[in-house]
This record gives C-alpha cells, sequence and structure tokens, in this order.
C-alpha cells in the first residue's frame, strides 16, 4: 500500500469515526448524548491547544483559555437542555412564597455576553502582567490576542453545534453539515492525488498549505456537492423540500468555508511550527485537526439560518 493511499484511507477512516460518533449519540439520546460528544470534542480541542502553547513556549495566558475552554461548552449545553424548557420553573410551596425561573435560553445572546466577559478577562490579565509581572506592551498584545484567539477558534465557534438541542430535525441537518464539511476534505485530497498538478502549476495555497492543488479543490467542489445532494435524505427534509436554487448557494458556501476553515488550522500549526495537534486520530492529526473546518460552517450557518429565515 502506497503511502498516498494508506493516508487516504486513514483521513476517511477517522472521518467516519467522528460522523459515528455525532450519529450514535444522536441515536442513544437525541439531546444528550449528542451535546455530551460536542462538549467533549470542545474541551478536547481546549487541551490541545494548551499544550501546543506550552510546548511551543508561546506568549499566552493558556490556563484561561483552557478554564474557558472547558467550562463553556458544558455552561451553554446546560442552557439548551434545562433552561430551553416551553413552561417556566417555579420555585416555592403551595403556601410559601413563590418565583417563576427563567424560561427560555437566548444562545446566541449568552455565547455573545460569555465571550465579552472572556476578552475583558484576557485584558485584565495582561494589564496586571504589564503592571507587577514585568511583560512589554507587545508581549502583552501578542499574549492577548493568541489567549482569544486559542478560545474563539474552534471551541467557541464549534460550540455554536449545541444550539440545535432542542430541535430533532436541526441536529440531522448539522450532521448533514458536518458530513459535507468533512467530505470537501477527503475528496480535495483524493483529487490531488489523482490530478494535482496536471493543468495547473500553481498551487492553491502556496504559503499556507503547499500541497493544495486547485485540481484538488476543483475536483473536491464537484464530488462533494453530488455527494451532499443525495445524501440529502438522511435529514428530515429530504429531496422534495430542498429547492435545487437554495442547494446551489448553500453548497459553495459549504464549501468555501470548508476550506477557508481548513487553511486556518494550518495557519495555526504553522504559527507554533507544529504540523498535527495532536496524535489521536490517525492520518489527521489530534481533535483540532478534525473540527477545524466544521468550526467555520457549523458557526457560520448557525449565525445566517435564522436570518434567511425570517
Amino acid at each position: 500500500m502506497t503511502p498516498k493511499v494508506k493516508t487516504f484511507l486513514e483521513r476517511g477512516f477517522s472521518t467516519i469515526i467522528l460522523l459515528g460518533l455525532l450519529g450514535g449519540a444522536v441515536w442513544w439520546n437525541n439531546s444528550l448524548g449528542y451535546a455530551i460528544l460536542v462538549c467533549v470534542l470542545c474541551n478536547l480541542t481546549s487541551y490541545e491547544w494548551f499544550n501546543m502553547l506550552r510546548e511551543r513556549g508561546a506568549e499566552s495566558n493558556r490556563g484561561l483559555a483552557l478554564v474557558a475552554g472547558l467550562v463553556y461548552p458544558w455552561l451553554m449545553a446546560a442552557g439548551m437542555l434545562i433552561l430551553n424548557s416551553e413552561e417556566p420553573i417555579v420555585i416555592g410551596g403551595e403556601d410559601g412564597p413563590t418565583s417563576v425561573f427563567v424560561s427560555g435560553f437566548n444562545f446566541p445572546g449568552v455565547a455573545l455576553s460569555l465571550m465579552v466577559l472572556f476578552v475583558l478577562a484576557t485584558f485584565f490579565c495582561e494589564l496586571y502582567r504589564m503592571d507587577y509581572k514585568g511583560s512589554t506592551g507587545a508581549q502583552a498584545l501578542s499574549s492577548a490576542g493568541i489567549t482569544i484567539l486559542s478560545f474563539i477558534y474552534p471551541v467557541w465557534l464549534f460550540a455554536f453545534a449545541l444550539c440545535t438541542l432542542n430541535d430533532s430535525a436541526a441536529i440531522y441537518n448539522l450532521l448533514w453539515l458536518i458530513l459535507a464539511t468533512k467530505m470537501s476534505d477527503i475528496w480535495a485530497y483524493m483529487s490531488g492525488v489523482l490530478l494535482g498538478g496536471r493543468f495547473i502549476k500553481r498551487r492553491f495555497s502556496p504559503a499556507v498549505s503547499p500541497k493544495k492543488t486547485w485540481e484538488g479543490i476543483i475536483g473536491s467542489f464537484i464530488i462533494t456537492s453530488v455527494c451532499s445532494w443525495y445524501l440529502l435524505p438522511i435529514t428530515t427534509f429530504g429531496f422534495e423540500q430542498v429547492p435545487v436554487v437554495f442547494f446551489c448557494v448553500v453548497m459553495p458556501a459549504i464549501f468555501i468555508l470548508s476550506v477557508a476553515g481548513d487553511l486556518a488550522g494550518s495557519l495555526i500549526k504553522r504559527g507554533v511550527a507544529i504540523k498535527d495537534s495532536g496524535s489521536l486520530l490517525p492520518g489527521i492529526g489530534g481533535i483540532f485537526d478534525l473540527i477545524d473546518s466544521p468550526a467555520f460552517t457549523v458557526s457560520f450557518f448557525a449565525a445566517v439560518m435564522p436570518i434567511l429565515c425570517l
């Protein structure tokens, strides 16, 4: 078996594991199992970021980012599962005073609020380090940027997968989105191996990801679009309810975001001078390498779909 074929099989196997875990979690318990899996993926990614920054000695408040990455997804999952109830939660006895606990959980609003608090905490920490630890302004600015980024991408972005917890149809649609996202990476690799450099000599991203070819990107877009269309019946809306025009707009957006997420992950790994974020998954690396592109697609559509549905 050639190294290229071996790598392709490893990537395919690891992607099947991810989708199998997601699908199994949904089958086990439509909300709870899915929430646990998303939170665990976010936690493992936070730990990988912590190790990457520690090993490379990158100036950052990696402890703050680790704590936020470990706690944040569970808070959001709890909010969706516990607080997002149709009926208010009444506290108190029949004769005693009663109070009504908040009913409903505004996921985007809470996500934004907690992100603001994290940014503020990061800058407060850097101000302290400049005044009492001797950090320079350049070091503090670099540390703040890396700290915030290590929480946002992909933990904060991928945690938007939790906003579908109270809608079983949306969960299945999200699984289709993740499947389409991961297929784009697999088919880009396969198309690149078979056709890369034969027609277009210039690489797609020579500085960030030198192995990506235009033939691989074009071939992946065509194959991923066709496969994604025929896999639509696994979702709750199926063929008959998805206009072709809508699909022709959404699929390019998914593909562009998938490629951008993959390149963003490569950019970060080059920045800290490592090849893989971890070694948990054969052929891919760590969890960060697995959910870098879904973090882009999931968060984008979680943000724009409510607007499109108005």
